[in-house]
C-alpha cells in the first residue's frame, strides 16, 4: 500500500474562553467535539506546490461558551519515518512552520458569530497495518490558536492544545490513477485560553 502522498481531511479548532462585561478577560475553557471527514476530494487547495490539495472536514463541539459547528482545511505533510508517533504507527504526518497548514470556522450556533482558528504545530499518527483491513485507527495532538472572529469574536486571539482519536471507516484506491478516497470520524478534547477584547461585548462586523 502506498500512503506517501495520502493527505488526511483531520483537523479541529479550538473554541475556548468566556463572555464577559465591559474589560479585556483571558480565562481558560475546555471543549470537546466530533468530526467527520472524506478524503480524496479535490479543493485546489495547494499551499507547498507538492500536488496534494487540502482536504475537508466539517463538525461539532459542546464548550463552556456554548455550542459550534465547524468547518476546516488542512495539509498534514507525510514524513519519511515515524519519529514522534508511537509504536505501532505505520505512517507520521505534521503541521509546522515549514510542513502543512490548516484553517477552520468555527458558527456559534446561538447567535451566528464565528470564530477563525488554526493548527501552528500538530503531529498525526496513523497504522495502516491492517490494511486492507478496515478500520485504520489515528490519533492526533498539538497546539491550537484563534486567529480572530466576527460579532462578538472580533479580534479574538488564543492559545490551547488538542487530542484527537480516530479511525478509517471505509478507504480506497483508483487503480491505476494513483488516486485514493477515504472516510472517517474522530472525537477531540481541546483545554487553552481565549482573548476577547472588551469582554466579547456584541460588534457590528
Amino acid at each position: 500500500m502506498r500512503t506517501h502522498y495520502l493527505t488526511v481531511g483531520m483537523t479541529l479548532l479550538l473554541l475556548t474562553g468566556t463572555v464577559v462585561a465591559a474589560d479585556t478577560k483571558t480565562q481558560k475553557v475546555h471543549c470537546k467535539g466530533g468530526e467527520s471527514f472524506t478524503d480524496g476530494v479535490e479543493t485546489n487547495i495547494d499551499t507547498d506546490s507538492d500536488g496534494n490539495s487540502a482536504t475537508l472536514a466539517q463538525g461539532a463541539e459542546v464548550c463552556d461558551i456554548g455550542n459550534f459547528v465547524f468547518q476546516e482545511e488542512a495539509e498534514w505533510i507525510h514524513q519519511p519515518t515515524v519519529t514522534t508517533c508511537p509504536a505501532g504507527t505505520t505512517d507520521e504526518y505534521h503541521i509546522d512552520a515549514t510542513h502543512g497548514q490548516h484553517r477552520a470556522v468555527a458558527t456559534d450556533e446561538k447567535t451566528g458569530d464565528q470564530l477563525f482558528g488554526q493548527i501552528p504545530s500538530g503531529t498525526l499518527c496513523i497504522d495502516f497495518s491492517s490494511y486492507p483491513s478496515l478500520p485504520f485507527p489515528f490519533t492526533a495532538s498539538g497546539q491550537t490558536a484563534t486567529i480572530g472572529g466576527t460579532g462578538r469574536y472580533a479580534g479574538a486571539t488564543g492559545t490551547g492544545s488538542f487530542h484527537t482519536v480516530g479511525s478509517y471507516l471505509q478507504f480506497g484506491l483508483k487503480g491505476g490513477t494513483g488516486a485514493f478516497g477515504g472516510f472517517g470520524q474522530y472525537t477531540f478534547t481541546t483545554d487553552g485560553t481565549l482573548t476577547l477584547p472588551k469582554g466579547g461585548q456584541d460588534k457590528e462586523d
